[in-house]
């Protein structure tokens, strides 16, 4: 008698009312109109990253934000030759126009975080495009330094990581299976950045002199707006919506800041950006100094920095599709040989070699620039990556303002090129020593889940006479 009324523990008059309610909605669903819009109700499930389609579109648009959103920035030196000569400051007071432009690259980060979570990726790189805008376009007009540190240090700094952190973590939402591959190809926009920028603003100014070739860099900076317009939500901005009338600390993720984790990565981004500094600003003059060559051929070891590093981001790309392949571990390898590879520096005094250990390091410090944003999805999360990678762009910019300093402190007081480049070479090791710990808890986890899955299976026992009645 009990039998017919229960099955799989649920009573039969439950089960009717939910057949009758399914085949109502069926009902009044097919009755609708195909091209009538369907509403998802608030507690809709997100839809899953295509993995391809539309998201193909978002790569393309990231790849050319990250080409602008980098390579102007890091042509600064092209305009601070021209500023010295326009407003005959001193070059430390010149210098600064850059420093507060770059500073803010990385130090701004965690509001782009801020801005993705309160709007959207959209949003956010079309403020920052048109921040940085109409910055280079007022730099234009600039009568004086201190103009410049607002103009173009201020407002085009801001603007320009409103561009650079929506157009890589973007990816993350369009992408799961082959996220690791699209971070890759679309972070290779910054090597090529790297690369054209420079002698494309060069070739500006020599045209149409500084002022003008700040008006050409405006408007080519404000293209990221049509290339962030490409930047549709994925979820229809449901993200965004969910944070309506919340406080600052779910728009910044406050509670990620206590996570030892990301403290140990957060250490990690300082360290080997004091040692990445240091190598950038001090190869060119090593060179100079013990191999003879002049500053031109010197300086083209940067150039071989670049092209490896562009080389290594689609090298990554191409790795990662194998799932077997650990992208921490890639990580943590690439920022160890980094490091070996500025330690090296100081026991060659011949152009070949250094000109080899450019090249190393340059392509593994391709490899690992595209796994940061993927290593914080996958152990943050998704819906925490805009501001996981906004705090560790600050990091980066802790370092990057550290390195200069430290490395001519360590001239002076030794007048030796040893000491700072075997501290560049020391910390970036370290920076993939201290991270250790996050491998060592990941296996002991899923060691300790392995157990208990095992004993939990051991513990299992059939219950033939209870499985008859349900």
């Amino acid at each position: 008698m009990f039998l017919p009324y229960v099955y799989q523990g649920v009573p039969y008059a439950t089960r009717r009312a939910k057949l009758v309610a399914s085949n109502c909605s069926k009902s009044t669903s097919s009755g609708r109109a195909r091209n009538e819009p369907v509403l998802e109700s608030k507690d809709s499930k997100p839809v899953p990253p295509p993995d391809g389609g539309y998201g193909w579109v978002i790569v393309v648009a990231s790849f050319l934000n990250q080409i602008l959103s980098i390579g102007v920035p890091f042509s600064v030196g092209v305009y601070y030759v021209a500023f010295l000569e326009e407003f005959q400051g001193s070059k430390g007071l010149t210098a600064w126009i850059g420093s507060i432009h770059t500073g803010l690259l990385f130090g701004a980060g965690p509001l782009a975080g801020a801005v993705i979570n309160r709007f959207s990726h959209r949003v956010a790189v079309m403020i920052g495009g048109l921040m940085g805008a109409v910055g280079f376009f007022l730099s234009a007009f600039s009568t004086s330094l201190y103009y410049l540190y607002a103009s173009y240090g201020i407002v085009a700094g801001v603007g320009v990581s409103l561009v650079y952190v929506p157009s890589v973590v973007v990816i993350g939402e369009w992408f799961e299976h082959r996220r690791n591959f699209a971070f890759g190809l679309a972070s290779s926009g910054v090597g090529l950045g790297n690369l054209i920028m420079t002698p494309v603003i060069q070739k500006t100014i020599d045209i149409f002199g500084w002022r003008g070739s700040l008006f050409i860099t405006s408007g080519l900076f404000l293209q990221s707006c049509v290339f962030g317009a490409l930047m549709k939500p994925l979820n229809g901005g449901k993200g965004a919506e969910k944070l309506q009338g919340k406080g600052l600390k779910e728009t910044f993720h406050t509670d990620i800041l206590h996570e030892w984790k990301f403290i140990l990565l957060a250490i990690n981004h300082i360290l080997w950006n004091i040692g990445s500094l240091i190598y950038v600003v001090l190869i060119p003059d090593y060179a100079h100094m013990h191999t003879g060559t002049n500053m031109d051929t010197c300086a083209f070891l940067l150039s071989i920095f670049g092209v490896a590093s562009f080389t290594g981001r689609i090298l990554v790309a191409v790795i990662t599709i194998n799932k077997k392949i650990s992208r921490f571990y890639l990580f943590l390898t690439a920022t160890a040989v980094t490091g070996v590879a500025i330690a090296l520096v100081p026991t060659t005094r011949d152009y070949i070699p250094l000109a080899t250990f450019s090249a190393i390091y340059g392509l593994f410090f391709g490899i690992q620039i595209p796994l940061i944003a993927a290593l914080a999805t996958e152990m943050f999360g998704l819906e925490r990556l805009p501001n996981v990678y906004g705090y560790f762009m600050f990091g980066d910019g802790v370092g990057a303002l550290l390195g200069p300093p430290i490395a001519g402190w360590l001239f002076d007081l030794t007048q030796s090129f040893e000491a700072p480049f075997y501290c560049g070479g020391g910390v970036t090791i370290f920076a993939a020593i201290i991270i250790l710990p996050i491998s060592l808890s990941k296996l002991f986890q899923n060691r300790k889940t392995c157990i208990k899955s095992i004993t939990k299976s051991a513990s299992r026992v059939p219950l033939k006479t209870s499985e008859s009645f349900v």
